[in-house]
Parts: structure tokens; C-alpha cells; sequence
């Protein structure tokens, strides 16, 4: 927000001091309207209070959706035969990989319980007897 107060600032002070260079010129009418606009955006920004300033900031957020739904819809639609395509092109390739996972898994799978084991074994064996 006050960033924005700073450019409009900035352009009105840049548009007087062309006005100003203009001194014996007539400035065009489109200049003046211009100025005119920025003049009366820095009059209103300056009137507005924060709870007002929240009910415009919201109610611009609620227009912008309602103008950017009808734009992502679409654009949903057009995805979702992209997704669909990668879909059937990745569940292959995922069972391939499972299907070559599988046996990697049970091999370590049984390395771990006959390490267990082993440890399990050698515990005891360390243990006095009862």
C-alpha cells in the first residue's frame, strides 16, 4: 500500500514538474487529466481509513477470483487428459519397477532377520546361565 502511494507520488511529481517546464506552453488537456487522476487517487487514498482500505482490499480479491475461476476451470480441463496420459504411461513403468523391487526386498528383508537373529544368538550366548 505504501509502495503504491510512493509511485502514484512520484508520477504526479514527475507530471508537475513537466507541467512546470511547460510555463509558457499550454499542457495538453490529456496531461491535465492525468493529473487530474492522480490528484484525486492521492485524495482518496489519503481519505481512506484501515477498515475501509480492508473491505476494498477484500472485495478486489473476490472480484479477481470471480474473474480468474472461469480461467482455471479451463485450464483444468485441458490438464486433466495430460494427467490421464501420464497416468497410463507411469503405471507401467511402475509395476516394472515393483516387479523388480520385489525380489531385492526379500532378499534384505532375510538378511535382516538372520542378523537379528545372530544378534538374538550371541546375546544369549554372552548371557550367564540361569
Amino acid at each position: 500500500m505504501k509502495f503504491s502511494l510512493i509511485a502514484v507520488l512520484v508520477v504526479a511529481l514527475a507530471i508537475g514538474s513537466e507541467s512546470a517546464s511547460l510555463v509558457k506552453r499550454e499542457a495538453p488537456a490529456e496531461l491535465d487529466k492525468i493529473a487530474k487522476y492522480f490528484q484525486d487517487l492521492v485524495d482518496n487514498l489519503k481519505n481512506v481509513e484501515g477498515p475501509e482500505l480492508a473491505n476494498k482490499a477484500s472485495a478486489y480479491f473476490e472480484e479477481s477470483r470471480a474473474q480468474l475461476q472461469p480461467m482455471v476451470e479451463k485450464l483444468q480441463e485441458q490438464l486433466k487428459p495430460l494427467s490421464s496420459n501420464i497416468e497410463d504411461h507411469l503405471k507401467p513403468l511402475a509395476a516394472s519397477v515393483q516387479a523388480q523391487v520385489a525380489p531385492l526386498a526379500g532378499m534384505v528383508q532375510s538378511q535382516v532377520e538372520d542378523v537379528l537373529k545372530f544378534v538374538a544368538d550371541q546375546t544369549k550366548a554372552m548371557l550367564p546361565p540361569q
